[in-house]
């Protein structure tokens, strides 16, 4: 059995800063972790719940969306839509 266990890195499309991705699920995310526990924020929040957790200074990061896409051999995080 092998266990395979990776980070990405990519820079959100909205604020240019730094996002740890950790899973690849459904490749949507929203640029945001919890202050309080590090944790990541629900990738489809709303952008009503988005905007109240950075009006409250909740979380790290500006709250929007974005999706990871490949490129090749290589991922790149791109501006998407509220779903």
């Amino acid at each position: 059995m092998y266990i395979i266990y990776y980070m990405l890195i990519v820079v959100c499309p909205h604020c240019q800063n730094p996002v740890l991705i950790e899973e690849l699920n459904c490749r949507i995310f929203r640029h945001g972790v919890f202050i309080e526990n590090g944790k990541q924020m629900d990738p489809h929040a709303e952008e009503v719940m988005c905007e109240k957790l950075i009006n409250e200074k909740l979380i790290y990061g500006c709250g929007k969306p974005f999706k990871i896409i490949e490129k090749g051999s290589e991922f790149e995080a791109v501006i998407c839509e509220y779903i």
